[in-house]
């Protein structure tokens, strides 16, 4: 939400100056007026994914009705239909007078799994007639659907008619559907579209970073290496018992057919085993801290179970003494954050407290002695004993795994060195930041940041960073409070650093830290003294100095521009290879002439400790890539990852160019549908607009004389050497524009073509000339109009939607009693229009015990019969109208014909 804010309050771009903050618990809303400040002109509210997703059917309307386009960002996490956020966010579809309110969804990853992921994205926005799209003659429910069932019989035989019928379909949805509504911005597309275009009057720029991969192991010392390899072979019996009380036991991942159930279930607790082994990852540090965290929240278990349980004499005690201690430990807070990242298992009709239950008498099952009669509380309890036992077990191990972590810590007269303290999270611990006397990854990133003279021979393949502006980003809150104490402490040491480190003024390092923790103005003044130029931040310069190095989490990786900066240091590797791409883009600007450095930290004997977890976790989801390739975007989506080709995935994608890690993130699936940049008749549309501005120097006062225009066509004659005709042609259905087209003639050969927006170019430049010919050019524009008679035949087929089964029949019934409607005409056009729209699978279900419950309709096994006609059409009516399915008021087809000119 802070960077949203950032970007459209307090940047220079949008709203700066004409925001008003309301008092508000959630969502936060800013009141935006004029520039005057007395006229309100709406309101911007920011809301977080896990507070909308448990909202209330009430509050989502309120939402709906209040505001009027909704901004979805890191749209891929509402890509599966079965969750509260996707249902959530399709209640924002229209208000309560059917009134469609409008959607932007932004993501790097529109399709992981399969073509649903899309088709779903595209339901949030559009109801269940699909009407955008079949009032232009797409018939994207029957596209999605032949492309599912093709890829579907693919996988069961690979054959090549299949293969060439499924790229056929696959180039259809992406020209009729995806083209519609999809505008990509990948680097290797807007390079060859836009190649030739000035962006505010200089050639467009766009260099493309080589990163180089260090690989810090040569760093590594024995205590570090039996730390990791103490790590390795414990992390899998530590059981995460504490996550049994989230209720939710599982995550769910889906499986690439949504029709062919294909979900997979692995327990919190072991995705908490990978999750702990990615902090390792990260650094010693974090993972010790994460590690600490754990241990309080299951310690605090512990201890109250361990005292209270022979107080529990019913199951209310029992919630409340279970309840009390999830408030002390935070679980709520925690599981809302595993459910904003990942799809926790969903029962509508039971409670956290029935799904807990429900596994303690699981577990209750392996303390039962033969022959003994026990109550429903009796093996309540018998379950928590062994949650109990399962706790004990935990903290044994970690206790161990935390001896060895303090062994490799610095000390001084017995007591552990720290650089200061980190703030407690969710109120458990306040962890100290200590001081390790091995850390390889540290010592890797002073070389390189330090004197080049004295860098190692183990970096030789990696450029020196010295004196450069350098952000540093990592993943985790931990790792960025630590690399700034340990960075700001090093820098003030070494003297050889302070005429670039250290404010002469001041004596302050300039090494900066933004996390997720920092206010916005707080934020805003570390990114202006950073990136001063990008940012206008001379101003804080001058009051607070300037930063050389920023140490950032993703709270940075988008939103803001950091185009001062000449490096980026990925300290740890997200799995997503489109994170990185995000990373570097903050800096790496279209229109940055200077070269960007990027260094990509590679870890060794760390990432083993993952590839043991991932073996672990093979044997209770054979299919891996659903975890780490599909749902949690992990690596290439396409390629089978392996347990033993994992390390290699991470290396390998490392050591890519930008633009080479965008297309690496792509999936093979998605890359079928991915616009090819954008229309060629958008990109025409662009480049002249281009023209107009830049080359002929024109602005919107140029054509106040032609904005009454009348509706009768605009003509006129000019100079060329082409001798066309040329035609502009609107096509309506309805109230709806569906198309429009610039289409010429050749008056000889009659050759009819389509023309793209730069035609206009001639008109433009053509020089006026008094009519002749007028004779050959009004043939020409009879041809002309037969062709737009042709595209209106073509759509009128085109928008046939193929009904069958239950909807075909009824349909047809209505249809031969026609002549009853006459006193409510409207509803029945309506009504029949609707059953023309719809999908036949979408509503069959619902429709056809509504009508035969109420003794509407009677069904044989050929025909529906109508009974009564009158009922039928007003309760078919209502379920529409009650569905926002009301809105195509006619299918009419009919043609506008807004102006032409002749060539001479």
């Amino acid at each position: 939400i802070s960077q949203w804010e950032e970007l459209l309050l307090n940047s220079d771009y949008f709203f700066k100056d004409n925001k008003k903050e309301l008092r508000s618990e959630y969502p936060r809303i800013y009141e935006i007026c004029n520039d005057s400040g007395e006229d309100l002109l709406g309101k911007i509210a920011f809301l977080s994914l896990g507070i909308f997703q448990n909202m209330k059917e009430g509050e989502v309307d309120r939402l709906a009705e209040k505001y009027d386009l909704f901004v979805i960002d890191e749209s891929h996490r509402f890509r599966n239909k079965n969750t509260n956020r996707w249902k959530n966010a399709r209640k924002l579809q229209k208000k309560s007078d059917n009134f469609p309110n409008k959607f932007m969804l932004l993501t790097a990853t529109p399709l992981n799994n399969s073509i649903d992921d899309i088709f779903n994205l595209i339901r949030i926005f559009i109801d269940d007639t699909f009407a955008p799209f079949r009032i232009k003659g797409i018939p994207i429910t029957d596209l999605i659907k032949q492309y599912r069932d093709l890829k579907r019989e693919l996988r069961k035989r690979d054959d090549d008619k299949i293969r060439k019928d499924t790229k056929k379909v696959a180039t259809e949805i992406k020209q009729k559907i995806l083209d519609e509504i999809m505008v990509s911005r990948v680097r290797k597309y807007i390079m060859e579209q836009f190649k030739d275009i000035k962006v505010d009057g200089k050639p467009l720029v766009f260099k493309d970073p080589k990163p180089f991969s260090l690989e810090y192991s040569p760093f590594y010392v024995r205590s570090y290496r039996e730390l990791v390899d103490m790590v390795s072979g414990k992390i899998d019996s530590i059981l995460f018992e504490y996550t049994k009380l989230y209720g939710s036991r599982f995550v769910v991942f889906e499986g690439e057919d949504e029709e062919e159930n294909g979900k997979h279930y692995i327990e919190i607790a072991d995705l908490f085993k990978l999750l702990l082994g990615k902090r390792l990852e990260s650094g010693i540090y974090p993972f010790e801290t994460t590690l600490r965290r754990i241990y309080e929240k299951e310690k605090m278990f512990y201890n109250v179970f361990k005292i209270q349980i022979d107080t529990i004499f019913s199951e209310d005690s029992l919630r409340a003494i279970i309840k009390d201690a999830m408030e002390k430990a935070k679980i709520k807070r925690e599981l809302e954050e595993v459910s904003v990242e990942y799809n926790v298992e969903e029962q509508d009709e039971e409670t956290w407290y029935d799904r807990l239950v429900k596994i303690l008498l699981e577990y209750s099952e392996d303390l039962k002695e033969e022959g003994v009669e026990y109550s429903r509380l009796d093996e309540i309890k018998l379950g928590l004993n062994k949650i109990l036992q399962n706790l004990e077990s935990d903290l044994r191990i970690m206790d161990e795994i935390i001896e060895k972590l303090d062994m490799v810590k610095e000390k001084d007269n017995g007591e552990y060195k720290i650089y200061g303290k980190i703030p407690k999270e969710d109120g458990i611990t306040e962890l100290p930041i200590y001081r390790y006397a091995s850390d390889p990854k540290l010592s890797a990133l002073k070389q390189i940041i330090g004197d080049p003279s004295q860098k190692s021979d183990k970096l030789e393949n990696v450029d020196s960073l010295n004196r450069k502006k350098i952000i540093i980003f990592t993943q985790y809150k931990d790792t960025a409070y630590y690399l700034h104490h340990n960075l700001q402490d090093w820098a003030s040491r070494e003297t050889g650093l302070h005429t670039w480190l250290k404010d002469v003024k001041t004596d302050r390092i300039k090494i900066g830290l933004v996390t997720g923790d920092l206010d916005t103005s707080t934020k805003m003044n570390y990114l202006k003294r950073f990136a001063p130029v990008a940012n206008s931040g001379y101003g804080e310069i001058e009051r607070h100095g300037e930063l050389e190095i920023l140490i950032s989490t993703d709270a940075l990786s988008e939103g803001v521009n950091l185009q001062d900066a000449d490096a980026v240091v990925n300290y740890d590797l997200p799995w997503n290879p489109m994170v990185i791409v995000q990373r570097v883009g903050r800096v790496n600007r279209i229109g940055n002439e200077t070269d960007v450095y990027v260094v990509n930290f590679m870890p060794a004997s760390e990432i083993e400790v993952i590839v043991g977890i991932l073996s672990k976790l093979k044997e209770k989801i054979s299919d891996i890539t659903l975890i780490v390739g599909k749902e949690t975007k992990i690596l290439s989506p396409d390629e089978e990852i392996t347990v033993e080709t994992f390390g290699e995935k991470i290396k390998d994608y490392s050591q890519l160019s930008i633009t080479e890690l965008e297309q690496y993130g792509i999936s093979e699936d998605f890359e079928k549908f991915l616009p090819e940049g954008m229309p060629q008749e958008q990109v025409d549309e662009y480049k002249l607009s281009n023209i107009i501005q830049y080359e002929l120097g024109m602005t919107d006062k140029d054509f106040e004389d032609v904005k009454d225009m009348k509706d009768e066509p605009y003509y006129t004659f000019i100079h060329s050497d082409t001798g066309k005709i040329i035609s502009v042609y609107e096509f309506y259905r309805g109230k709806y524009k569906i198309m429009k087209k610039a289409m010429s003639i050749k008056p000889f050969s009659n050759e009819i073509a389509i023309e793209t927006p730069l035609v206009f170019l001639y008109l433009m430049k053509g020089r006026a000339k008094n009519p002749e010919k007028i004779e050959s050019a009004i043939t020409g524009l009879k041809t002309l109009k037969n062709e737009t008679e042709n595209i209106v035949e073509n759509l009128k087929e085109q928008y046939q939607q193929e009904q069958r089964g239950f909807l075909y029949q009824l349909y047809n019934a209505l249809l031969v009693e026609r002549e009853k409607a006459e006193e409510f005409k409207d509803r029945f056009t309506i009504v029949m229009t609707a059953l023309q729209t719809i999908p036949y699978y979408l509503y069959t279900k619902e429709i056809k015990p509504k009508l035969t419950e109420g003794n509407l309709i009677e069904l044989n096994r050929e025909n529906v019969i109508v009974k009564d006609f009158a009922g039928t059409v007003d309760t078919l009516f209502d379920f529409f109208r009650e569905r926002g399915l009301v809105d195509i008021e006619s299918l009419r087809l009919r043609v506008r014909h807004p102006g032409w000119w002749y060539e001479v």
